[in-house]
């Protein structure tokens, strides 16, 4: 009987999903609420959402409820870690400029998240060097929250992530020096350190990070001055590394001494709930730079942190040349955002870019019926979708050509050979129907000219057999070979169809 009013919840949402009442993205009723309706307990209600919870139906969010999520029909897209490192091309400001282009589709895209809130009148006056302590003390206890241990005095505040990633690199490497990068990630990081001069490495990292062992041999064999980590969460895999490799990674690096900037921009954006491990929480030595914030759209809406760790001395005269500290109005939206209540909170945010990503999927999956799927995605700013033929790069252009804001093509984040078959799509969007209208479009046209394609090359072959077959006798008098020896012939069939082996009956019989 128990079971059976257990299954009577799951058969609701069933029924629920069937008729679309209820949709990726949106959240479930309450438990009072539903028990009440279906007239059941509550703890048969508790037990039929922890049902369909262990299924993958929906999520709990911790002070927030349950949330529907999004059920894939098609096989998710893999993302492999790289087998090689690659050394990229010195493009000077080339990449920076095409990664400028693509900035919207890398930020926030709300008007609203870090608005001012009016509290004081001195909206225009900046704080100089790192900002107000109660601030900063704000700051430090949301990193607590990360596990990441930190003192106020520690802290640099700052406008702009990029500029304070910028400041680091200039103050801790020099020009042609090495400088490793764990892609697909931000584009921003490889494209400012070759604008810079630096010379960048690559490793691609797959779900569950990258191969430590190719780490180590370029570590070896190269004379690497820096590393950049991308965040667990970090544009645009969403990777989630195992406890066990971010310790290795914490080895390594305290063994060379190796100074290292870990970029984590949407550790807030965590598609599951509960505390998030970071390279900069295990970090013993104070060897990570660490560098976090948010970016939106709107104009003097972003901020960012560094904890410069034991490179200090290093960086503060960097960061205090450029005047890069917040002014007050933008310091108490950045306070109000921390804070874990109210309404323009980061927790708050989570919810809502994560209620959004859940239902661009499944809007894109339905649109795009076999023509797309999705690597695994844990959180973050973007959704990482493979096409299963990619676009060629007329067709790459047209999308773009209004559509920069929202995407971004595989090529900027990765330097595999497979990058042409990704995109990364900005989950902070109100409206993707246009993005998918105009992407079904191109994906159509491009079936539609591999189909006529291949239907010319079919006619053609069938053209050249039939007159092959027509001048065969004719060029068959004239070209004809001699015959061959019979011992030469003998030794052609024994190579074309090899003699009868027992031995293979056993071998097949005992493996297989």
């Amino acid at each position: 009987m128990a079971d059976f009013l257990y299954k009577g919840v799951v058969d609701w949402f069933l029924d629920q999903v069937s008729q679309e009442a209820i949709v990726a993205g949106d959240r479930m009723p309450s438990l009072r609420t539903l028990a009440k309706q279906l007239g059941l307990s509550l703890n048969t209600v508790i037990h039929g959402y922890e049902i369909l919870a262990a299924e993958g139906w929906i999520e709990s969010r911790p002070k927030s409820g349950y949330f529907v999520c999004h059920r894939s029909d098609v096989k998710p897209a893999l993302l492999l870690a790289g087998e090689a490192m690659r050394k990229l091309p010195s493009t000077g400001s080339k990449a920076a400029w095409s990664c400028l282009a693509h900035r919207g589709a890398l930020v926030d895209q709300s008007d609203a998240f870090l608005a001012s809130s009016g509290r004081t009148e001195e909206v225009d006056i900046p704080v100089l060097g790192k900002g107000h302590l109660t601030v900063r003390e704000t700051v430090s206890e949301y990193l607590k929250g990360l596990g990441i241990k930190s003192h106020a005095s520690q802290l640099w505040l700052g406008q702009s992530p990029l500029t304070v990633l910028t400041q680091s690199i200039q103050a801790l490497t020099q020009r042609d020096d090495n400088v490793l990068v764990i892609t697909p990630c931000d584009p921003r990081l490889s494209s400012t350190l070759q604008s810079l001069g630096r010379r960048v490495i690559s490793i691609a990292a797959g779900d569950r990070g990258v191969d430590l062992d190719l780490v180590v041999r370029c570590l070896q064999e190269n004379d690497i001055k820096l590393l950049i980590l991308p965040g667990q969460f970090a544009f645009p895999a969403g990777l989630a590394i195992s406890n066990l490799s971010l310790r290795r990674w914490l080895a390594i690096i305290d063994e060379l001494k190796l100074p290292t900037i870990e970029w984590d921009l949407c550790s807030h954006l965590a598609h599951r709930a509960g505390s998030l491990m970071t390279y900069k929480s295990l970090d013993s030595s104070d060897h990570i730079v660490y560098i976090g914030g948010v970016e939106t759209k709107g104009v003097n809406r972003s901020a960012s942190w560094c904890l410069p760790g034991r490179h200090q001395s290093a960086l503060e005269g960097a960061f205090l040349s450029i005047d890069m500290a917040l002014s007050d109005a933008q310091q108490n939206a950045l306070s109000d955002a921390l804070l874990s209540t109210g309404k323009r909170s980061l927790a708050r945010r989570s919810r809502q870019v994560w209620a959004n990503s859940e239902r661009i999927k499944a809007h894109l999956e339905s649109c795009l019926k076999g023509q797309v799927s999705f690597a695994a995605s844990k959180g973050g700013m973007g959704l990482w979708m493979k096409l299963q033929t990619p676009l060629d790069e007329q067709d790459m252009t047209a999308l773009l050509a209004n559509y920069r804001h929202v995407i971004v093509p595989g090529k900027l984040m990765s330097n595999e050979p497979d990058a042409d078959y990704w995109i990364a799509i900005n989950v902070t969007l109100d409206d993707v129907e246009p993005l998918t209208k105009k992407l079904a479009e191109r994906l159509s046209l491009k079936e539609e000219n591999q189909s006529e394609t291949a239907f010319v090359s079919e006619d053609s072959a069938a053209i050249s057999t039939a007159t092959v077959e027509a001048t065969e006798p004719q060029d068959a008098l004239e070209k004809a070979p001699l015959a061959e020896p019979k011992e030469d012939r003998k030794q052609h069939d024994a190579a074309t169809n090899p003699l009868y082996n027992p031995m293979l009956d056993l071998i097949n019989h005992d493996f297989g």
